[in-house]
């Protein structure tokens, strides 16, 4: 895991996003999905030029809130982006993650593993790149800490499916989730973690110092990606 600290979110927003314009671009000819958190990592984005993109860059999110509503499902948040625009004109596909008319959480679920199930099977030489979130709680993803109960957490999120969908309850305002798990998080081979704001500091430095357990602290699941490169402004 390797620090980068900037004096201002601004700038450890641009460092973050340059690394990813970096890695677009050296990796232009070969397989990428690029699996995006939503809120203020989707800031990095700004900072990846049209040129890096391309028909072999496959985007989707990293988790979603289980909502039609374009002001909180992550997905219509993304397609806000002159990202989104950018890679669409540039022929890169995308895992929509936005509901269907009618479907329900569940089936959306395992129409969102399939598609990144069929693609690590079409691209086994592939890379998995994602930027990375982290709550003031500890979570990562969509993945809550339960440490009133680690056998749920582990049965919910460290099982065999890459994706889940579940009700977090009081854990957030947003309580219908569908979300990546522990299972495909360790798939990504380079996190891009975009940290900031002070009351996120002390779970961050529990993290860089592996402190805690999985269950009560998710974002520590970082530690088993190849490549972990954190972005903060917190020193």
């Amino acid at each position: 895991m390797k620090i980068f600290k900037q004096q201002d979110s601004q700038s450890a927003a641009a460092e973050a996003g340059e690394n990813l314009n970096k890695l677009l671009a050296d990796n232009k000819n070969r397989p990428v999905l690029l699996m995006l958190s939503a809120g203020s990592s989707l800031n990095i984005l700004e900072y990846v030029g049209i040129t890096v993109l391309g028909p072999n860059l496959t985007v989707s999110v990293l988790d979603e809130r289980f909502s039609d509503d374009p002001a909180v499902n992550n997905f219509s948040q993304l397609q806000k982006t002159d990202f989104y625009k950018d890679a669409f004109d540039s022929e890169a596909s995308f895992f929509g993650t936005l509901p269907r008319k009618g479907e329900t959480a569940g089936q959306l679920c395992e129409r969102w593993e399939k598609n990144l199930k069929n693609w690590r099977a079409e691209n086994p030489g592939g890379l998995v790149i994602a930027s990375l979130g982290m709550g003031p709680d500890g979570h990562t993803a969509g993945i809550f800490p339960y440490p009133e109960n680690e056998n749920l957490f582990n049965e919910l999120f460290n099982g065999k499916n890459w994706v889940v969908s579940y009700d977090a309850g009081n854990k957030n305002k947003y309580p219908e989730r569908i979300t990546t798990t522990l299972t495909f998080l360790k798939l990504i081979d380079i996190g891009l973690a975009y940290i900031i704001g002070a009351e996120k500091k002390d779970k961050l430095e529990a993290v860089i110092s592996k402190t805690g357990k999985l269950h009560e602290l998710p974002a520590l699941i970082w530690h088993t990606i190849k490549d972990v490169r954190v972005f903060t402004d917190l020193s």
